[in-house]
């Protein structure tokens, strides 16, 4: 199946209209690069130049639909960042983005769909991996959560996300070793992350090693007591 039809097959549900405001922008948007142009062309080439090409329209949906996804306005980012998967289907941002969405959104189906898109057009970037793979794990998809997060703490070692989100998918999968070994990763990169010492106190606990576990309960105590006087 050709990128295209997959991608409208993944959009194929109910689809939001883009806001009349947002059609407003864009006539402001377009306006702002005729006058930008107008200064090098001719009077003349008035009608060429303003035209809300293909090109522009969906740089403007993009810029939009990111702005809404930053803040959290997921419904009005949806139909502006579809517009652009449309026209530009192997755009890793456009991708990543209404990924995002429609996790957020609660079209966990569609937003998988979307992300996984983008690792295959564009290779598995850190924000992509770690959103994927945290997915994959709400899905109880957990070797897939692996897989994709080991490729991409290779690449980015240093990305915390990644070792937690890692060591939570090899906990479900019942590799407690390798998981704790994820889990001291992040506490390279976060030394007081709590909930990274919650996770290894659990899987202690789990191994029977319960001298162990309470080494790590307490320090994640200490931790939340010294956040709540501060």
């Amino acid at each position: 199946m050709r990128l295209e039809e997959e991608i409208e097959k993944v959009m194929s549900t109910t689809r939001m209209p883009v806001s009349i405001v947002d059609e407003v922008k864009l006539f402001s948007y377009a306006c702002l690069g005729v006058v930008q142009r107008i200064a090098a062309s001719s009077i003349n080439g008035f009608n060429a130049l303003f035209s809300v090409d293909d090109g522009l329209r969906a740089q403007f949906y993009l810029e939009r639909g990111i702005q809404h996804t930053k803040r959290a306005r997921y419904g009005q980012a949806i139909p502006l960042l579809e517009r652009v998967v449309q026209g530009l289907p192997d755009n890793e941002q456009a991708l990543f983005h209404l990924g995002y969405c429609y996790l957020k959104t609660e079209r966990t189906k569609e937003g998988i769909a979307m992300l996984e898109m983008a690792v295959r057009e564009q290779g598995s970037s850190s924000r992509v991996a770690s959103i994927l793979g945290m997915a994959y794990i709400q899905v109880k998809e957990y070797q897939k959560a692996v897989l994709l997060l080991q490729q991409a703490v290779r690449k980015a070692p240093t990305n915390f996300n990644l070792h937690y989100r890692l060591g939570l998918a090899l906990d479900h999968l019942g590799e407690y070793d390798a998981a704790i070994a994820a889990f001291q990763e992040a506490l390279k990169i976060r030394p007081d992350e709590t909930k990274v010492y919650q996770s290894i106190g659990f899987i202690l606990d789990q191994q029977g090693k319960r001298d162990e576990a309470v080494v790590f309960f307490k320090k994640t105590s200490e931790l939340n007591e010294g956040y709540q006087e501060s």
